[in-house]
């Protein structure tokens, strides 16, 4: 992405610094968003150096006007105020052309993603043919995400050495999570054994866990690539549903607060860093059946 960018800049050597400093999942989505910005200002004629606060104010009402939800647009805003002030911090500009500039505000407590129901990811399982190899594949990877809550890039970077036993449990260890951290991930029994039927039927080549096919049900030695990973969750994903990779995340997250699973159990199995961020995964909050109400009975 950055050979899109001219190299003779100091825009660049900012980029590349910013990402180095990135995990491999973060770093395709700054890069993305870095050169959207840098795109905008080649079209407006504009330079970082020559970059003022009004025109910062300008490309805010650019991404204000597109049809971005609200948490990519300010996303996309917060790497163009990081790329500027570290242009600031190296010297570059004489001018903080981030200050007092606001972001977009991202109220809403509830994850835009959609959720399954409980139905309709076990009605989404049982549509998967595992009579194949590829479909053990499948139907494990799907089992996978609805059932651990990881994230599409976590799920296609395991090797089978992740897979190991803690403490008498089956676990998935991610080497490098969001934010480049370690953290372990319980399987429960039937996603382990969903695991080891499709690892049995596949054979011994290659060590990345998930990899793809070739026709005629012939496994490779390739590690599966997150687009194949959307590909094949839309493939199974219900009737009138727009389902993403993430929205089993989601489903993982809604299913396990609905089953009253302590926020701080499931905030550690998504790795968020701050238990609001698992919060706005609690859909359907008014509940009349099993309401705050019901336990103040003196």
């Amino acid at each position: 992405m950055t050979e899109l960018i001219p190299t003779n800049t100091h825009l660049y050597q900012t980029i590349t610094d910013i990402a180095g400093q990135l995990a491999p999942s973060s770093k395709r989505i700054y890069l993305n968003d870095a050169k959207h910005f840098a795109d905008w200002m080649q079209e407006q004629g504009m330079a970082p150096e020559s970059m003022s606060r009004s025109e910062m104010i300008t490309y805010r009402l650019h991404l204000a006007d597109s049809t971005y939800a609200k948490a990519t647009k300010q996303r996309m805003f917060s790497v163009a105020c990081r790329l500027m002030n570290e242009q600031y911090i190296s010297g570059h500009i004489l001018c903080k052309v981030t200050d007092g500039i606001k972001g977009f505000k991202t109220d809403s407590d509830e994850t835009t993603h959609t959720a399954l129901s409980r139905s309709q990811a076990k009605d989404m399982l049982d549509s998967i043919d595992q009579s194949t190899k590829q479909g053990k594949r499948d139907y494990a990877l799907i089992l996978m995400l609805v059932k651990t809550g990881l994230r599409r890039a976590e799920l296609v970077a395991l090797n089978r050495g992740d897979i190991r036993m803690m403490d008498g449990h089956h676990v998935a260890v991610v080497e490098h999570g969001k934010g480049d951290k370690r953290r372990v991930v319980k399987l429960r029994v039937d996603v382990y054994r969903a695991l080891e039927d499709y690892l049995v039927a596949r054979g011994q080549e290659g060590e990345s866990l998930f990899v793809s096919f070739r026709r005629g049900d012939h496994p490779t030695s390739s590690r599966m690539t997150d687009k194949a990973v959307e590909l094949l969750v839309k493939k199974y994903a219900p009737r009138g549903t727009e389902l993403t990779p993430h929205g089993l995340r989601a489903t993982f997250a809604t299913l396990a607060l609905e089953a009253e699973a302590p926020l701080h159990q499931v905030q550690y199995a998504l790795g968020h860093a701050d238990p609001r961020t698992t919060e706005r995964y609690q859909r359907r909050k008014l509940n009349l059946d099993n309401n705050a109400v019901d336990v103040l009975n003196f």
